[in-house]
């Protein structure tokens, strides 16, 4: 309803064409007001009129002219609140000026352009039939700060451009909207944005660079989908990223530079998935970090989560307890309270490249094909198993050189293996040459130590025999030279 000049008089009240009257309570006397003994009653009753306008001028009473119906419209600012009527589509007559508009719980079923007017800031519609959003229903919605459109369980599938130019939006709210999938450039230039709840969707894959735009995202809530993998690029950008719920998906795969941008992330969610092992050097990035929940996974802690196991010693956050499923005799043991003694036989650098796909029998891979077989060629395409790092392609066994041996531990440090992972993360189409677990079961016999040589020095005053001198020259010379010096 739009109000002019704090009254908007309805059409009865009008004393002529295009003019606004007074409403009669204004201009006819009250009944008892006539004659000099209803002076006083008048009087009064005038006050209590003017009383009645301050406060619907102030906001305090709700106003009903002009509002859609089944809808209460209150000013300063405008706002049209219409929940819970069981509506079937957006009413019509909502004043343009409207700034907040409620319209949650109710049966509306789709959304296009000139629903709403471009200087709306609040726009809650969760809970409702919606199947259908046009991309150009928020064209030019320069000053909506507020966007919720959950549980609208029937929408599915949204344009890549339903949000484009919606530059101070800073809550969007898509949970429970039956996505499967988010089309590459959707949040493009959202600058603003510092909440998104993605929350209970179907969703099973994320495309790189998909939040890049981001970049003042402090919320990101995943939890409830359907993620089966984590790519490198998958949340870059997200340099303000403070939490990070994961929870409840399907996740068997995370890239070990997956959180390379979440420096400031403080929570993280990876509770109740498929996660077996997670490379140490995943977490390294996040400095930041205060809670981590790892619990509800089916973990190995064998060798292959000795740099996990590490990473956990050090960290000083809160942390949930890390389950073990296998090996069979550290079953139910936390992960986090293993000690070294039980890596005694783990070898080698705990290289996070070591993952799970480098072992996989045939009959692994047929089981976790039949698992998701709605996933089909899309997937293995893209599957991340595919590219992953072994050891060092080529790599040969040095020859036996005492003067530079190294100990195993000083090759650990080194990162066995740091070129061809280099190769891989700067040139996609690198693919090792071999491919197998450089991680032996059982712990190498200890080369013998050399014995120290001493240098032999020529004695003063003697020239060095050229090489092409016989042994047998070289020595006799070597005798003359002495005897001469003993002289």
């Amino acid at each position: 309803m739009r109000v002019l000049a704090g009254w908007d008089a309805p059409p009865s009240a009008t004393s002529g064409p295009g003019l606004l009257a007074r409403p009669a309570a204004l201009t006819a006397p009250a009944a008892g007001c006539s004659g000099p003994a209803g002076a006083g009653k008048c009087e009064s009753s005038g006050y209590c009129v003017e009383l009645l306008l301050l406060l619907l001028l102030a906001g305090e009473l709700p106003l009903g002219g002009g509002c859609p119906r089944d809808c209460v419209c209150y000013p300063a600012p405008m706002t049209v609140s219409c929940q819970g009527h069981n509506i079937p589509a957006i009413p019509e007559g909502i004043p343009v000026d409207s700034e907040r508009i409620f319209l949650q719980n109710n049966r509306i079923t789709f959304l296009q352009h000139g629903h709403f007017s471009p200087a709306m800031v609040t726009l809650w519609i969760y809970s409702n039939n919606i199947t259908f959003i046009d991309p150009s229903t928020f064209e030019g919605f320069v000053h909506l700060e507020e966007l919720d459109l959950g549980d609208n369980r029937q929408l599915r599938t949204l344009a890549p451009e339903t949000f484009q130019g919606l530059v101070k939006l800073h809550a969007l709210y898509l949970y429970k909207c039956g996505l499967s999938t988010l089309p590459a450039g959707i949040f493009g230039g959202l600058h603003s944005l510092q909440y998104l709840y993605l929350q209970d969707n179907h969703i099973e894959h994320l495309q790189d660079d998909i939040f890049v735009d981001l970049v003042n995202l402090s919320h990101l809530f995943l939890h409830g989908n359907k993620l089966w993998s984590l790519g490198q690029n998958t949340f870059r950008g997200l340099v303000n990223l403070d939490r990070l719920l994961l929870h409840e998906n399907q996740l068997q795969w995370v890239h070990h530079k997956a959180f390379h941008d979440l420096h400031r992330l403080t929570t993280l969610f990876l509770f109740n998935n498929s996660l077996s092992e997670l490379p140490g050097d995943c977490l390294a990035p996040l400095g930041a970090l205060e809670f981590l929940r790892l619990n509800g996974n089916a973990w190995d802690c064998g060798c292959r989560a000795r740099s996990l196991w590490e990473w956990l010693r050090r960290f000083r956050g809160s942390s949930s307890a890390v389950p073990c499923a296998t090996p069979e005799l550290r079953h139910g043991q936390d992960l986090k309270l293993l000690r070294a003694e039980d890596f005694r036989n783990c070898t080698g650098p705990a290289s996070p490249h070591q993952i799970k796909s480098h072992t996989l029998t045939t009959s692994d891979r047929g089981a976790r094909k039949e698992h998701h077989p709605s996933h089909g060629s899309a997937r293995d395409k893209g599957h991340p198993h595919g590219h992953l790092p072994g050891s060092r392609p080529g790599h040969r066994k040095p020859g036996k050189n005492c003067t530079s041996h190294r100990n195993r531990n000083q090759i650990s440090k080194a990162g066995g293996g740091k070129e061809a992972h280099e190769l891989q993360d700067y040139a996609p189409d690198y693919q090792p040459k071999f491919s197998f677990d450089i991680m032996p079961t059982t712990r190498p016999k200890r080369k013998g130590k050399c014995a120290r040589r001493t240098p032999m020095r020529t004695p003063s005053g003697v020239q060095q025999a050229s090489s092409g001198t016989s042994l047998g020259t070289s020595l006799l010379i070597w005798i003359l030279g002495l005897a001469v010096t003993l002289r």
